[in-house]
């Protein structure tokens, strides 16, 4: 062979190696883009952050200058802007309405492709778009073509994963902020979880209940909820029948038998049967109930009494032959019996209005010693003025109230201790200016005071304590709830304590508002522990102001 045919064929041959060896770099490459784009769809995530690194994969797979990505969601037609790599196109919309409207979009860029991701239906639309004076590269658009199917399952796999998390993270707050108690055990009744309700009923941390079975956890036997044998949650594992409704009871951290209502159901477990127990607190509806008694027992006695008499006075008045002095004293006590039946009907009524409608307050400036004196005169005349110690600092500042409803409330605050007190015992009274901008007004008794379990129910409409109600002192329960809603209204704050020296008795404190020359102003001004500034708390006032106290 001539040397000029031999560098001839050299030449071709070099051509030709070089044509095999850019092959194989193209497949090469085509291999390790179909790879890791493999990859980037194995690595799952939210659909958005999926289509982001898929479009910018395919940028690089295609040769384009950007890829966007629009979705659709589960049976819908339209299609949403999902991921965009590279520079947007200036028209490039949010949305397509279908497939048509893409297409008619796509042929206004020039060499545009547009590939439909088909998993049954349509689940999503790539538009690759070249650079300008440039076509797209072709094992790329084959990858891209070829793994439509695969990409429209992975972003239906991604979605259909984003709305079971969403579903899983609605769920675990409608749990966690459930007021019932949520409880689930597995086939050994070892709790498997529980809502933040049931952490809160039973005082313990997650860590500290997780494990343990529901019999020590509970302890619905001891309370007396039900036998250990008869636990609802292993008969419901055991027979797979739903407990709907059943009553129990459980222990709580303190020791206290807590009354129970309860639903119980099976469930499926990867690890066997799970039974889920759902249960209701009745504390506050047993209170609810004894309210509703005391409110019928008080409300018929009150009524029912001073109407025996007064009908049994005026039918003796009718039909005997009585003497002037007893005759009037008759009329005498049928007009105390009235006072009696007024005084009943007006606190009803009352606590009826100041829970339906705002408070109307006329405000005004005035010392808490002239409505002490007011009240003193009043006890004078009606008695037991003399059991009042009043010790009021000199120099004590003037209070900004509605002085007609503040002396309702020193009236039945003084009125109940006198009452619960022994004839003879003092009933003491003062104030002092603390915290700053509140005047704290105290009012101390010797009687019989209130059991802690009552404390905080004798503010509640008719409600009086056990040991009053089992006494023979007469009471509607409604002048603590009157007195509370007019010191909120106030925007202070009345509570009730035992004596400090363990002595029988009660302590009641309310606070109320200095008037607006005496308060302190800006950030260092300290607010009364629990109190809110007038118009700033719980109760709906309409304040008016005037110049001099009413009445």
């Amino acid at each position: 062979m001539e040397r000029g045919e031999l560098t001839v064929r050299i030449a071709a041959l070099e051509a030709e190696l070089a044509r095999i060896n850019e092959e194989a770099r193209r497949e090469a490459d085509a291999m390790f883009a179909q790879y890791q784009l493999s990859q980037v769809l194995a690595s799952g995530g939210d659909p958005t952050a999926l289509a982001q690194a898929v479009c910018a994969e395919l940028v690089r797979l295609c040769g384009a200058e950007s890829v966007g990505m629009w979705l659709s969601r589960p049976g819908g037609e339209s299609f949403e802007l999902a991921g965009l790599a590279g520079p947007r196109p200036a028209s490039a919309p949010d949305r397509f309405a279908d497939r048509g409207d893409a297409d008619a979009w796509a042929a206004t860029q020039a060499g545009a492709l547009t590939v439909t991701l088909v998993e049954g239906r349509p689940a999503g639309i790539v538009v690759a778009v070249p650079a300008a004076g440039r076509g797209l590269d072709r094992a790329g658009v084959r990858i891209l073509e070829l793994a439509r199917h695969e990409l429209a399952v992975a972003f239906r796999n991604a979605q259909l994963r984003a709305t079971l998390e969403l579903e899983r993270l609605e769920l675990t707050a409608i749990i966690d902020g459930a007021t019932d108690a949520i409880i689930e055990v597995d086939a050994e009744r070892r709790i498997l979880r529980l809502n933040r309700a049931a952490l809160e009923l039973l005082d313990e941390l997650p860590e500290d209940a997780v494990g343990r079975t529901c019999g020590d956890a509970l302890q619905c036997a001891r309370a007396g909820g039900h036998a250990e044998e008869s636990c609802p949650l292993a008969e419901v594992i055991r027979t797979g029948q739903a407990i709907r409704l059943r009553t129990t009871a459980l222990m709580g951290a303190g020791g206290e038998v807590i009354p129970m209502v309860a639903g119980y159901a099976r469930v499926a477990g990867s690890d066997g049967p799970r039974a889920t127990a759902i249960l209701r607190d009745m504390r506050d509806v047993r209170a609810l109930d004894e309210l509703r008694e005391g409110f019928v027992a008080t409300v018929s006695h009150e009524l029912r009494t001073p109407l025996a008499l007064v009908k049994g006075y005026a039918e003796s008045l009718l039909l005997l032959e009585l003497d002037p002095a007893e005759r009037r004293r008759y009329l005498e006590r049928i007009d105390q019996l009235a006072d009696r039946l007024r005084t009943l009907v007006t606190e009803i009524l009352d606590v009826t209005q100041l829970q339906a409608h705002p408070l109307v307050l006329e405000r005004t400036t005035v010392p808490l010693a002239a409505l002490v004196t007011r009240l003193s005169a009043d006890l004078a005349i009606s008695g037991g003025a003399e059991r009042l110690q009043v010790e009021l600092p000199a120099d004590l500042p003037a209070v900004e109230v509605d002085p007609i409803r503040l002396s309702q409330v020193l009236e039945n605050l003084v009125g109940n201790a006198a009452k619960y007190a022994p004839g003879t015992g003092a009933i003491r009274l003062s104030a002092v200016a603390d915290p700053p901008g509140w005047l704290t007004v105290e009012i101390e008794d010797r009687g019989i005071g209130i059991p802690a379990a009552d404390r905080g129910l004798v503010f509640e409409p008719f409600h009086r304590a056990r040991n009053v109600r089992e006494s023979s002192i007469a009471g509607t329960g409604l002048g603590l709830a009157i007195s509370r809603r007019i010191v909120e209204a106030h925007g202070g704050r009345l509570w009730l304590e035992p004596r400090s020296d363990g002595s029988p008795g009660t302590w009641a404190r309310f606070t109320l508002p200095l008037a607006r020359t005496r308060r302190r102003t800006g950030p260092s001004a300290v607010r009364a522990p629990g109190v809110v500034p007038p118009g700033d708390g719980p109760a709906r006032t309409v304040q008016r102001r005037s110049g001099s106290p009413r009445g």
